[in-house]
């Protein structure tokens, strides 16, 4: 549901003719050119594996490969062959590199996998659901198997907030900005680049966008382009292929083939175009962002690369591969559900402290306070001495903090503490009594903020507990089913 400061904005920018900054920082991590991957696909109409393939790194013309018959397995399995290098080595899975990371710490810098929109990573998924434990193929083990368990894991790592390793162009604009159109409109990524074009005058980028999102930029192509330029030639390629007429069957391909390429390298090249875009903002980067870039190294060693050593000595024996499917585990679901909570708490937190705008917002939907402290007085609690601040907000908005909660104060997470009192004042304002957690020093008459404070580190703690048979709800994460 849209609040109402999004509201706002998004009149303020229609009424200014183009997109708002969203944020005083910008809070994405942006890959150097050779540890950043270009990719997209299309699909023909109703099938899942993809009918041809665009990859690179900016700055350099894509690799394009296409089959004339998207719904033949064996021409898709061949091409998705020869891309499964690319992207292995990309991510410098062992097996597929001369000196694999054998740790952690050798597994940076981050490498990033960049698409035009959530239908390209949606297709990630369709690669992990065909390859994963396919034995269609001369040799599934040596590409299709390891490029299916790679697609599975940057699908699953695509869904936990704050990570920096598979970016949407468009999730990352809408992160960025604040456009002036309906959310429906927002993932067609010519569209979102038609607004930030600085070339067009604000009166002229509504009739631009229109224009760009009338061409297809997701995984299907437009079926008017499929119906009068594809159509024909395939029907002719699959006669010439029942008649033996090799050359016919290489000319409709090619046909076949040249609208693909089209296809595929406009997606590319809005891709390239919104990177582009991205590195030219001039605000700074966020200081949360390099934190953000640790947990997606850690994310990536436990859950894809320390498993993929397991499979690649002769002696090792084959390396563990989760299903695409399903967690096939009560307990892996739930220890998934709360690492992913644990997740978008820490990426909420660690943002917010170095960004205005984001501790407005939190300030604004009830989950902070701003004030003027009105008084300090030491609080003993057993061997401790804790600062009990009294704070004044003369202006209170919404409130989602209650007493007992526990808060940080904004710019500085580390300096936490807890409500103990919240008051409604005759006049209209409200006073806080929070006790600091350690004893600080600020001065009575100085403005302070806080936040709700980050329990990241309870839900990853949960996380782990899960795993364990003897902890309360056992009987249901760990339970069998009945013979």
């Amino acid at each position: 549901m849209m609040r109402e400061r999004d509201i706002i904005r998004r009149l303020i920018a229609h009424s200014e003719g183009g997109p708002l900054p969203h944020g005083t920082t910008r809070q994405i991590h942006i890959a150097s050119d050779e540890d950043l991957l270009i990719l997209a696909f299309v699909r023909m109409g109703g099938e899942s594996r993809p009918w041809g393939i665009a990859f690179g790194h900016p700055g350099e013309d894509p690799e394009i490969l296409a089959v004339p018959e998207g719904r033949n397995r064996d021409l898709v399995a061949r091409m998705c062959s020869t891309f499964a290098p690319a992207l292995l080595r990309h991510l410098r899975t062992p097996g597929f590199v001369d000196r694999p990371p054998t740790e952690q710490d050798e597994l940076g810098p981050l490498r990033q996998v960049w698409l035009p929109n959530g239908s390209h990573a949606d297709m990630l998924h369709h690669l992990a659901f065909a390859y994963t434990f396919t034995r269609w193929g001369a040799d599934p083990e040596a590409t299709l198997n390891p490029l299916g368990r790679a697609a599975g894991w940057l699908f699953q790592e695509a869904q936990r907030p704050g990570q920096q390793h598979v970016i949407t162009a468009t999730g990352a604009l809408r992160t960025s900005y604040t456009f002036p159109a309906q959310s429906t409109r927002l993932e067609h990524l010519g569209f979102l680049l038609a607004w930030l074009d600085p070339e067009l005058a604000p009166g002229e980028r509504l009739a631009a966008a229109g224009e760009a999102e009338a061409l297809a930029v997701s995984t299907t192509l437009d079926p008017v382009l499929e119906r009068t330029r594809i159509e024909d030639p395939l029907d002719d390629w699959h006669d010439a292929r029942n008649e033996g007429d090799a050359p016919r069957e290489r000319a409709n391909a090619s046909a076949i083939t040249r609208v693909l390429e089209e296809e595929l390298g406009r997606r590319y090249r809005l891709t390239a175009q919104a990177i582009s875009r991205l590195r030219a903002d001039a605000r700074r980067t966020n200081q949360g962002v390099a934190q953000l870039v640790d947990a997606a190294l850690a994310e990536q060693w436990h859950g894809h690369t320390r498993r993929e050593l397991f499979g690649v000595g002769e002696d090792d024996g084959r390396s563990f591969a989760p299903s695409p499917e399903t967690d096939r585990d009560p307990a892996a679901a739930g220890a998934r559900y709360m690492g992913h909570l644990a997740s978008a708490s820490f990426a909420a937190s660690v943002l917010l402290h170095d960004d205005e705008e984001l501790q407005h917002e939190a300030i604004a939907r009830g989950d902070g306070f701003r004030g003027t402290i009105a008084g300090i007085r030491p609080r003993r609690v057993g061997r401790w001495i804790r600062s009990m601040l009294t704070i004044q907000d003369a202006d209170p908005g919404p409130l989602r903090l209650r007493e007992g909660s526990w808060v940080c104060e904004i710019g500085s997470p580390e300096s936490k503490g807890t409500i103990l009192a919240v008051r409604t004042e005759s006049d209209g304002r409200r006073t806080f009594e929070v006790e600091l957690h350690r004893q600080s020093t600020p001065s009575v008459g100085s403005e302070i903020g806080f936040v709700e404070s980050s329990d990241h580190h309870l839900s990853r703690r949960k996380s782990h507990l899960i795993w364990s048979d003897e902890e309360p709800g056992s009987w249901l994460t760990h339970a069998h089913p009945d013979e």
